[in-house]
């Protein structure tokens, strides 16, 4: 069938063709990639609107503000922070903040956290390692090696304050002792050196009470009225139970007086190295029971009982086990000889105990977690074992 076009004789158009005609004589498939190809002007003036509002934002900062890192970092678990002080030195201001802290503690997300001085004789001083918690409690807790602090003195005494750890004094070779003092950040695991003391100390007590660090002793003993080294000590009612080699003293700094508990006494019959108080009661292993009962003492009623309930503590080296108080748990700390297959290694196990006061002031233990935290074919030894929280 033939098309028909028509021109218009007036050549209003130019010369041109009919529109109309032109169409008709137009490819449907052409039609249809053209239709598609053209924008509606509704679009066109949606995009120039957008240009508009784009132009007009502010830039985006290259810098985070500290606040909102502040808000954000403060929410994220503790373990994380030594990875993230990484990232840029914005984060690590925040992170060794002490508002970050506080407002950790206003939010109640502060952490207890388990440190550990753990000592290889073939590979020199004692280094720092931290209970590992950046992992689902489904999967076994480990001990990690801090690689960033230094190897400690042996024989240093340490207490917590907040987030912070003071070493005090120790030993760095036959005979000599140490003057030196210095601070671990346990936020992002550095240390700085304070003023050294008067007096180069080593095996010393050091408790904090009110805030303030008590150093006792740890200096060598010239003088019957100089005070030597000690096995351990402890804080209770607000003063500084010391274990000697041959007695237990206590130092009320308060008033400044002391005490002095002869072997025979209540207090000298359980109380050993591996200790810890809680809630003001005194927790030891047992050195005489095979099965390492843990024993503990009401400094009220001047009498030991043993925490019921517990059954199946591993038989852990009463000479190599150590205790801490973590968030109120009783945490115990020891080693065990493996030699499965021919094979000879040293086991550190963590068994983590909740306890609760029942009647007639018993105390029951339950035991959460028990695990092995580190294996290692080298003799190791536990030096000391502390909880922070923040």
């Amino acid at each position: 069938m033939a098309i028909i076009s028509e021109t218009s004789d007036d050549g209003s158009n130019g010369g041109v063709p009919n529109k109309k005609s032109e169409e008709l004589h137009k490819n449907p498939k052409e039609e249809e990639e053209e239709n598609q190809n053209e924008k509606p002007k509704e679009e066109d003036q949606e995009d120039d609107h957008q240009e508009e509002e784009a132009e007009n934002l502010p830039p985006i900062p290259r810098r985070i503000p500290q606040a909102l890192i502040r808000r954000t970092v403060a929410l994220i678990r503790r373990c994380h922070y030594p990875s993230l002080s990484l990232l840029s030195k914005a984060f690590r201001r925040v992170i060794s903040s002490p508002e970050l802290h506080h407002r950790r503690l206003s939010l109640h997300l502060t952490e207890p956290v388990l440190y550990a001085l753990i000592g290889f004789p073939s590979h020199g001083f004692p280094r720092w390692y931290i209970l590992n918690q950046n992992i689902p409690r489904d999967i076994s807790l480990r001990l990690s090696e801090i690689g960033s602090l230094p190897p400690m003195n042996p024989g240093s005494a340490v207490v917590t304050i907040g987030y912070k750890m003071y070493v005090i004094g120790g030993m760095i070779g036959p005979f000599n002792h140490v003057k030196t003092v210095f601070v671990i950040d346990c936020r992002v695991h550095t240390c700085n050196y304070l003023p050294t003391m008067h007096r180069a100390r080593y095996r010393a007590a050091a408790e904090v009470i009110d805030g303030k660090i008590n150093v006792i002793g740890g200096y060598e003993k010239r003088y019957e009225d100089w005070i030597g080294g000690f096995v351990t000590s402890v804080v209770m009612q607000n003063k500084i139970y010391i274990l000697d080699d041959m007695r237990g003293l206590v130092y009320d700094p308060n008033d400044g007086t002391w005490e002095s508990w002869e072997p025979e006494t209540k207090l000298m019959s359980y109380w050993s190295k591996p200790c810890c108080v809680i809630e003001d009661l005194l927790y030891s292993l047992d050195p005489w029971c095979v099965q390492r009962r843990i024993q503990v003492y009401d400094p009220n009623g001047m009498f030991w009982t043993p925490v019921m309930g517990l059954h199946g503590l591993p038989n852990l080296n009463y000479f190599n086990c150590k205790m801490a108080n973590v968030g109120g748990k009783l945490m115990v700390l020891g080693t065990t000889d493996n030699s499965d297959k021919g094979i000879w290694c040293v086991e550190i196990w963590c068994v983590e105990i909740a306890l609760e006061k029942r009647e007639r002031g018993q105390i029951w233990g339950k035991i959460d977690s028990m695990e092995l935290v580190l294996r290692s074919m080298n003799a190791a030894y536990i030096d000391l074992c502390r909880s922070v929280t923040f």
